[in-house]
């Protein structure tokens, strides 16, 4: 047993060999820690990394708001109108067989526009913590620690991104102390400025200018553009009024008595002017011949018949 542990301490902590003098440097022995003596714990090692909490930059809240909204609009609605502008392009070259170039081929064509939108902008900020449009104004998505936020984190911010649309998330911005949405809240997740500053912005800046110039080149240019949005003015008001009335259909189940109201008032209303119409005008034919028909050559020959005898 002795000679195991004199063989153990050469090999962890050797003797000192004599210095050499014209060496540069000298070996310096490594000296191992002693054991724990029984009945009691080894310290624990001191955590690697800086300690403390992570410190986000904001900057002017605001503007850091306003940014973060722009930047929503544009990995959405900006992406999704490139992508619509590209089918209509595809249209006019004839290929329809995504859809028919009618009002449901649009809305289909929208619709799966806007779905791939969402998924490129989750799956960007699952797996590098920004979008599209967050770099263009320099924001990064991390958890309250600094850390990656990744795919389960991202995902319950987008599951209550439509509640935060109901000014419920701008409020909370401005109020809580990291300007958090309900979904970061819940999520556990902070947006805030970017490590890489100016340069972030430069990147996303070059991105969508290399979108623009996909989409002039490629995708039809301003053609298809003006095409998306005069289709988008003729048909949203009919989806508007679609959503309200399923809405307020949703809304007379629940009180079913202005239903009934409805259908009656319009019945009754359109039958009544056609009988008022029909002895209106045999009325007002009658009189109107018989006073035009009898005072006409009373009053035309008398003034004739004065007037030659007095001159």
């Amino acid at each position: 047993m002795r000679s195991t542990a004199t063989s153990t301490y050469v090999a962890v902590n050797p003797p000192p060999e004599p210095p050499d003098p014209s060496a540069l440097t000298q070996p310096i022995p490594i000296v191992a820690p002693p054991p724990p003596r029984p009945g009691t714990a080894r310290p624990a090692p001191p955590p690697a990394g800086p300690t403390g909490p992570y410190i986000h930059r904001f900057g002017n809240v605001p503007l850091t708001l306003l940014a973060r909204f722009s930047a929503f609009a544009i990995d959405l609605v900006g992406v999704a109108f490139v992508l619509t502008a590209f089918g209509f392009n595809a249209f006019d070259r004839g290929i329809q067989a995504f859809a028919a170039r009618n009002e449901s081929g649009f809305l289909t064509l929208a619709g799966t526009s806007l779905v791939i939108a969402i998924v490129f902008a989750y799956l960007c900020e699952a797996l590098i913590g920004t979008t599209l449009g967050k770099t263009a104004f320099s924001l990064h998505t991390r958890r309250v620690d600094g850390g990656h936020a990744g795919g389960g984190r991202v995902l319950l911010r987008y599951l209550f991104a439509p509640v935060d649309l109901l000014l419920i998330g701008p409020i909370l911005a401005l109020v809580t102390p990291r300007h958090q949405r309900l979904g970061d809240l819940l999520a556990g997740t902070v947006v805030s400025g970017s490590r890489l500053r100016w340069f972030a912005s430069i990147v996303g800046v070059a991105l969508l200018g290399g979108i623009a110039y996909a989409q002039i080149a490629f995708g039809g240019g301003l053609t298809s553009a003006i095409e998306v949005l005069a289709e988008t003015s003729i048909t949203l008001p009919g989806v508007v009024s679609k959503v309200t009335q399923a809405v307020g259909l949703g809304a007379v189940k629940i009180a079913p008595l202005p239903v009934p109201a409805l259908p009656a008032a319009t019945q009754t209303e359109t039958p009544i002017p056609a009988t008022s119409e029909a002895p209106e005008t045999t009325a007002s034919d009658a009189p109107a011949t018989t006073q035009t028909d009898t005072p006409e050559p009373s009053e035309t020959e008398t003034p004739r018949a004065s007037d030659t005898g007095v001159f």
